[in-house]
């Protein structure tokens, strides 16, 4: 039982980062460091972000989802 609360409790900790007070670049960074379950809310954060990044943001963005998509797929 004990082992079930810590995990509960690592998952909503891991949940609970807000990366809506981030920056682009950093949610973007991250997105090419990061290894844990985190990379779908930093996806979900930059999609809405997307209609007002400059195009170096968005290239950058779509490099680094690009490379994520390829890991997954190996």
């Amino acid at each position: 039982m004990k082992k079930f609360v810590l995990i509960l409790a690592l998952v909503i900790f891991a949940f609970a980062i807000d990366w809506s007070e981030r920056s682009t670049q950093e949610l973007i960074a991250a997105l090419k460091y990061e290894k844990s379950g985190n990379i779908p809310v930093i996806l979900h954060e930059l999609k809405k972000r997307e209609v007002t990044m400059t195009p170096e943001e968005k290239r950058a963005y779509e490099e680094a989802k690009k490379k994520i998509e390829d890991a997954g797929k190996n």
